[in-house]
């Protein structure tokens, strides 16, 4: 059986939806910083994108793995909006809070899945 990084790209968002659960900042998950009064409205909803772009992600592994075709396309907007909704959150941190675990699984689910979807495009596999 061959390696498929496209694969292994897609279940690397497991690392961002875990990291999503846990303690991202001020003590709180990603779920609780968007309820916070702590959040705006872009924040909230960066927050909200990068969880579901995550998940969609994780489905499009899922899908791929009992062997239905994706465009690639797809796997590079999900990716793209992922580290986009995520890299909000991390610039947008005008309070200065130190980050906490949860952001750094993040941080290296996106090192991952970026790794893993360039090596498969350079392998160019479909």
């Amino acid at each position: 059986m061959k390696l498929n990084f496209r694969i292994i790209g897609k279940f690397c968002f497991l690392l961002v939806i875990i990291g999503f659960f846990m303690p991202v900042a001020c003590d709180a998950n990603g779920f609780q910083i968007a309820h916070s009064s702590y959040a705006e409205s872009a924040l909230s909803m960066a927050l909200y994108g990068l969880f579901i772009s995550a998940i969609i992600g994780l489905v499009i592994g899922v899908v791929l793995l009992i062997k239905k075709n994706i465009p690639v396309v797809i796997d590079w907007l999900v990716v793209l909006a992922c580290m986009c909704c995520g890299l909000i959150p991390f610039f947008m941190n005008v309070r200065n809070y130190q980050f906490q675990s949860g952001m750094y699984v993040i941080l290296a689910g996106y090192v991952l899945i970026f790794v893993a979807q360039v090596v498969s495009l350079i392998r160019k596999e479909t």
